[in-house]
């Protein structure tokens, strides 16, 4: 690990120190931790999931659709809508602490900021790889929806609805991904973040009365739009001022908060 992070150290000294050094730095780092088969696990275990839901309950799943009452795509996302809240949940949570985790355990922040670094500079790019890796989850999970229809033969691919499927809950798990960046980078030992990542977000999945703006609530409401208020386990749609327009301002509000905090509690710690 510590050759990883003087890997990158060498990476930002020769391209400079800009943001976009620091982005290539972080990559250097990254490169041989679990971050990136992470990104494709989560998606794999979703559609995995749905593979052994159809193989197990294929012919009650399927009523619905038979009988016209239900199209495809509310089949697949009834029944994989919340697993994949749960998924990202705990994927930002994974990745919010893995990407700091390099720094702890090999004990390189101190190294980090002898160099002419802004402290805020490499907080915003961690999270901007984590917010990356999210990304690309969501798109995959959305790949896996639509080849779960192709295999058991749901009608043709709602595009739009795919689309939203890889957007809106991207869009929508991004503060609770702020949230975890900020908890992972302030304890070096990750275990209560990620114990308080693991339960948390199940406060949001339909469980409890929280205001549909709280970062916990807000990925399930994401997905409620997507489902059109028909995810198995959820409350059904929103009743509030949330709307599918108002969730980006409301995520993006979140998560310029919890960033500058982040970046401000970074800046003022004292690295020994």
């Amino acid at each position: 690990m510590k050759a990883d992070a003087g890997a990158g150290f060498e990476s930002a000294a020769a391209c400079g120190t800009s943001f976009r050094a620091l982005v290539a730095a972080d990559w250097c780092k990254m490169r041989r931790t679990w971050l990136l088969p992470l990104t494709v696990m989560g998606p794999l275990g979703v559609t995995l999931m749905g593979v052994i839901l159809f193989a197990m309950r294929g012919e009650y799943m399927l009523v619905p659709f038979r009988a016209g009452s239900d199209s495809g795509w509310q089949v697949v996302i009834g029944q994989l809508g919340m697993i994949q809240v749960f998924a990202m949940g705990l994927g930002a949570t994974l990745v919010a602490s893995m990407i700091v985790d390099i720094e702890h355990r090999s004990d390189t922040w101190k190294s980090l900021f002898a160099m002419p670094v802004r402290r805020a500079s490499a907080y915003a790019a961690k999270f901007a790889w984590a917010a990356a890796l999210l990304a690309v989850s969501s798109v995959l999970m959305s790949c896996g929806y639509a080849l779960l229809m192709l295999w058991q033969g749901l009608g043709p691919l709602p595009w739009a609805d795919l689309g939203k499927a890889a957007l809106l809950p991207w869009i929508g798990v991004l503060p609770l991904l702020a949230f975890q960046l900020l908890l992972s980078t302030a304890m070096k030992n990750q275990a209560l973040p990620i114990a308080l990542g693991v339960v948390t977000p199940m406060f949001g999945m339909g469980m409890s009365n929280l205001p549909a703006w709280l970062l916990w609530r807000l990925p399930t409401e994401a997905m409620t739009f997507v489902a059109r208020g028909d995810v198995s386990g959820s409350q059904g749609a929103s009743l509030s001022w949330l709307t599918p327009e108002v969730l980006p301002l409301v995520s993006t509000a979140w998560v310029v908060g919890l960033v500058i905090i982040g970046c401000v509690l970074l800046a003022r710690r004292e690295i020994r």
